[in-house]
C-alpha cells in the first residue's frame, strides 16, 4: 500500500471516528461542542455537526444557520481524497480557510 493511499485511510478512520463521537455526544450527552465545553469559545466548526444533520433532513436554512461553511465541505473532501494540484484548488481552500476564521471571529462576538 503507497504511502498517499495510507495516509487519506488514515485520514478517513480520524473523519469517521470524530462523527461518531460528535454524534454521540450532541444525542446522548447533549455536549453541542467539546472545545466550547473545555474552552468556554466557540471552535471554528462549531455548528458543523448540526448543520450536517439539518442537511440530512433536507433542511437548508437551519444547516446555513449552524454554519454556512457547510456547503463548502463537499469540495474540501474531494480535495482531500483526490488528486488535485492546480492553484485554482488551493486558493478556494485558501479562500474557505479564510471565511472560516471570518466565521468563528462572529460566532465569538455573538457571545
Amino acid at each position: 500500500m503507497s504511502h498517499k493511499l495510507r495516509r487519506k485511510l488514515l485520514l478517513l478512520v480520524f473523519l469517521l471516528v470524530y462523527f461518531a463521537l460528535a454524534y454521540t455526544l450532541l444525542n446522548y450527552a447533549n455536549i453541542t461542542c467539546v472545545f466550547q465545553a473545555l474552552s468556554g469559545i466557540p471552535c471554528p466548526g462549531c455548528g458543523m455537526t448540526r448543520a450536517a444533520k439539518s442537511l440530512m433532513r433536507l433542511d437548508f436554512a437551519s444547516a446555513w444557520g449552524y454554519n454556512p461553511l457547510i456547503f463548502a465541505m463537499p469540495y474540501v473532501f474531494l480535495y482531500l481524497f483526490c488528486d488535485w494540484k492546480a492553484k485554482i484548488h488551493k486558493c478556494l481552500l485558501l479562500m474557505i480557510g479564510i471565511l472560516a476564521l471570518i466565521n468563528w471571529v462572529i460566532h465569538i462576538l455573538r457571545m
